[in-house]
């Protein structure tokens, strides 16, 4: 490959990063990890430090002042302008890769850099990528998913967050390599005027250095901006590979209901790494919901009424 290809993460949450450590250091075609410490709780960053020390791949990028928001992570872009390289931002929940994600990314974007902005694998658990599950045949769904990142269903929900989760396990545990040769028919996807869920995108830190503040600026939503308003402004959408997926554990819409069930255990074993924390949560609010919505849409998909099968 021309580029290095560095993994950046704003970190963290131990009970997420101490599974997705054993995938992004196995992967070769990572030659560096950068975790932008952006940790809530003393223990995290404690956790992070050890990472540091102890692997020579880690690296662990700081600003002032990080408090552990959404907001605090705009401010880690600026460091992701080497022209050399190939950046790919994970979030400390992913919980499942496949082998060789750095190269297969790169593989994809640097035959069509100068058309995209950014690419993202599939990610299972993604608004829009259960969307794109649904329609292209991987998955069925009992319910009609919208192509909204701010799905109800698909993005608010624990419960078809748990459903999807459990099809998407008994498919890989069953049989990987027909999932991945189903996934294999969905083709590579433009992502343009819409929100997209940043959970797993890659792009050049060329693009960085030559956008400067413009890539991502201060005091704004960096999901929003770089998933509809940028690529609107440049003429360059973002794109979805097809072909190649991950899975994402959460939301913080979903995260309380999920770390009650076993679902991420199941993923610890698929690694075969010992479950050795677990994530500390409360209950979220659905921001901006009327709470008279929020009872409709509770009574009308009751926890037992998602239904998700993989389509073999």
């Amino acid at each position: 490959m021309s580029h290095k290809v560095i993994a950046v993460t704003p970190a963290g949450r131990r009970a997420y990063l101490d599974l997705l450590k054993n995938y992004i250091l196995k992967d070769s075609s990572i030659d560096e990890w950068h975790l932008w410490d952006n940790c809530r709780d003393p223990d995290d960053r404690a956790y992070l430090a050890e990472l540091e020390r102890d692997h020579a791949k880690i690296r662990i990028v700081r600003v002032p002042s990080a408090d552990g928001t959404n907001r605090s992570v705009n401010r880690f872009y600026r460091f992701c302008d080497d022209e050399n390289a190939f950046y790919i931002k994970m979030d400390d929940d992913l919980v499942l890769l496949p082998e060789g994600l750095g190269r297969r990314m790169y593989d994809v974007a640097i035959t069509e850099r100068g058309t995209h902005l950014w690419w993202s694998p599939v990610v299972v658990n993604n608004a829009i990528c259960s969307w794109v599950l649904q329609h292209f045949g991987l998955f069925r769904f009992n319910i009609d998913l919208t192509a909204q990142a701010s799905s109800f269903a698909a993005w608010r929900s624990p419960y078809f967050a748990a459903a999807l989760h459990r099809a998407y396990l008994d498919a890989i545990e069953g049989d990987r390599n027909l999932f991945e040769a189903r996934l294999a028919d969905v083709p590579n996807l433009s992502v343009s005027l819409s929100r997209f869920s940043i959970n797993c995108i890659g792009f050049f830190g060329s693009d960085v250095a030559a956008l400067g503040p413009l890539f991502c600026p201060p005091d704004i939503d960096d999901e929003e901006w770089l998933s509809a308003v940028l690529p609107a402004k440049i003429g360059r959408p973002g794109r979805v590979i097809g072909g190649l997926a991950v899975a994402h554990f959460s939301f913080f819409t979903q995260e309380a209901e999920l770390v009650r069930t076993d679902i991420l255990e199941r993923y610890y074993r698929i690694a075969q790494v010992e479950m050795r924390y677990r994530p500390q949560v409360k209950p979220a609010r659905l921001m901006g919901v009327p709470r008279r919505l929020r009872l409709a849409w509770a009574h009308r998909y009751e926890p037992s009424s998602y239904e998700v099968s993989f389509d073999a």
